[in-house]
């Protein structure tokens, strides 16, 4: 298969394994509440499966194939000008905006697309079929509704997360498991939205994550603006509960010449080093 072009696969009449349906439909799910910019969790996603997945047909690789390369050729193509990309004016621009496809809807078609082509792999599909013969109950009889049990759910997810589907799992403060897609719904975006129950594990959960991983400082207007959307009252009795907690004494603050105010953990970042980062902070700020 060459760049993952989904037209290279070969193309069946026949149904695809149940599996892969299966997979497909669990993808397709965790995808609709990332495209609402929503995580799911473990419960709701079985919940979603079971009523969804004991009637789905089965389609054919065909059918797969055809309906992607659809979907893509609407979203990234634009015959006959039908989507512009330019415009003459600004007020032709607002008009036609809606026509125009989002990062979102391309970010979906290009990940459709390599998804599809992954799926019916011959590795891939060799594999499944091969599980699923072992497994397969001489009395399923194609098209009857299916009972679908926790642990059929369990194994499904698992593949799913076993392959390369663009689906991403965090654990939240509260050991909760959520679910996301991650071409439309970023896993740090996505580590946010799981303390978004919690406004103090959600303050400290995003001082700490930018420290660690950057590292930086986290301004702390930051927690006014979405998805946090704290007030600032809110803000200040949520950063005097962090500082009276004995577990979270690595989350600090410092300011520059300006009392502009950041937080840090110095568990990643030093004192030293913090303030630095404060005054370079200042430094980009007037030299944009």
């Amino acid at each position: 298969m060459k760049d993952n072009d989904i037209t290279t696969v070969e193309k069946k009449a026949e149904p695809i394994l149940q599996m892969q349906a299966d997979m497909l439909t669990l993808i397709d799910i965790v995808t609709q509440s990332s495209k609402r910019v929503e995580l799911i969790d473990r419960d709701a996603l079985y919940e979603a499966f079971c009523k969804t997945a004991a009637k789905a047909p089965v389609p054919t690789a065909q059918e797969l194939v055809d309906q992607t390369q659809a979907k893509f050729d609407k979203v990234l193509h634009n015959p006959e000008n039908e989507h512009p990309m330019h415009f003459r004016s600004k007020k032709e621009m607002k008009a036609d905006a809606g026509k125009v496809p989002t990062m979102a809807a391309q970010r979906e078609a290009f990940s459709r697309r390599e998804l599809i082509a992954t799926l019916l792999s011959g590795r891939v599909t060799e594999a499944l079929a091969a599980a699923e013969a072992q497994e397969k109950s001489e009395n399923e009889v194609q098209g009857e509704e299916r009972e679908i049990t926790p642990e059929y759910f369990d194994k499904v997810l698992d593949e799913v997360l076993a392959g390369d589907y663009g689906i991403g799992r965090i654990e939240s403060w509260d050991n909760k498991e959520f679910f996301h897609f991650r071409p439309l719904l970023s896993g740090s975006y996505a580590r946010m939205l799981s303390t978004k129950n919690n406004p103090i594990e959600a303050v400290v959960d995003m001082v700490r994550e930018t420290s660690r991983i950057y590292p930086a400082l986290t301004p702390i207007d930051v927690f006014q603006a979405p998805p946090f959307d704290m007030k600032p009252e809110d803000l200040q009795q949520v950063l005097k509960q962090i500082s009276e907690d004995p577990d979270k004494k690595d989350i600090r603050f410092t300011t520059n010449s300006v009392d502009a105010v950041f937080l840090y953990s110095n568990r990643y970042i030093e004192d030293d080093y913090a303030d630095a980062l404060a005054d370079v902070a200042l430094e980009a700020a007037m030299n944009p």
